[in-house]
């Protein structure tokens, strides 16, 4: 058997029929590529499914009882014997040359250290007029590059240099979703401790991906809960990272002072939805500032 070159990973919770297109799109195994299905706590009824399908499209599978996207992506480093392991979200689709564009990345940049790609949504409902052009970003959308040297990839599309990832610890365990809560940044706190350490981490535009974006997303009701976490979760990752968190509570608590009556709108109203997002950001972020236990946290 060849060595394996590249292990693919796609961590999964409650999505077998997603999952099953994510495979398919990968298309036939070969010898020195490994795929990993990480189930991260799914019902019953769906790990059964999961369960299934792996094997039939040549994955290891790994069962996961309790939820949590850093804990299944650890599992699948833990497991992989790639060189390299790519990580893909179960509800993205690869390209058709997604996996020839990442092994070509690889074999002519031996210094990489990561790389990721771009990200194209596919609607399931249109996005509506209403919603905040700043804040496609929130959909896990990476789709206008204007400046790949500035792009930090997500990990719906993203690659690492296993034994890269390995030394660094892997995904931190104090970021990534865990059920419904909404905490994010995992991937950015490992890709900001690979840059301050001098390593090289590329934003591939060619390495295309596409994410399907459920409708019970597009509306303001959660993308205002998203962007409390998004504040959580900035101000998590900086805590770990070891940068001081005070100045900016400082100049959130500013903010949430200022946008405080806005907290008080009805949640599904598209009213000031920008400025109610960046209320929604500030509490967030001095909450993460201050609290410890985040995975206790509630919205409130």
């Amino acid at each position: 058997m060849p060595p394996i070159t590249l292990s693919i990973a796609i961590c999964t919770h409650d999505r077998g029929a997603a999952l099953v297109r994510c495979l398919g799109a990968l298309g036939t195994p070969r010898p020195d590529i490994e795929i990993i299905v990480v189930d991260s706590g799914s019902s019953p009824a769906e790990a059964e499914a999961i369960a299934r399908t792996a094997p039939r499209h040549g994955a290891q599978h790994i069962r996961l009882t309790a939820t949590g996207v850093s804990a299944a992506r650890n599992a699948a480093l833990a497991a992989a014997t790639g060189g390299w392991i790519a990580y893909l979200d179960d509800d993205a689709i690869p390209a058709p040359d997604w996996l020839a564009v990442l092994l070509d990345t690889i074999a002519h940049n031996p210094a990489l250290a990561a790389t990721g790609g771009l990200i194209l949504p596919r609607f399931q409902s249109s996005l509506p007029s209403w919603w905040p052009q700043s804040l496609r970003a929130v959909l896990t959308i990476i789709d206008d590059v204007r400046s790949a040297a500035d792009t930090e990839p997500y990990a719906a599309n993203i690659a690492f240099h296993r034994e890269t990832l390995a030394a660094f610890g892997g995904f931190p365990a104090c970021l990534g979703r865990r059920g419904t809560c909404l905490l994010s940044n995992e991937e950015t706190y490992v890709i900001r401790r690979l840059r301050r350490a001098g390593l090289l981490v590329q934003f591939t535009p060619e390495l295309v991906v596409h994410h399907d974006i459920a409708g019970d997303r597009l509306c303001p009701d959660w993308l205002l809960r998203r962007q409390y976490w998004s504040g959580v979760s900035e101000a998590v990752m900086l805590r770990a990272l070891g940068e001081r968190c005070l100045p900016k509570a400082l100049r959130m608590a500013v903010r949430a002072a200022s946008l405080a009556p806005l907290r008080f709108w009805p949640a599904g109203s598209t009213r000031h939805i920008g400025h109610r997002c960046a209320a929604a950001f500030a509490f967030g972020f001095m909450r993460g500032t201050l609290v410890e236990d985040v995975g206790r946290m509630t919205l409130i």
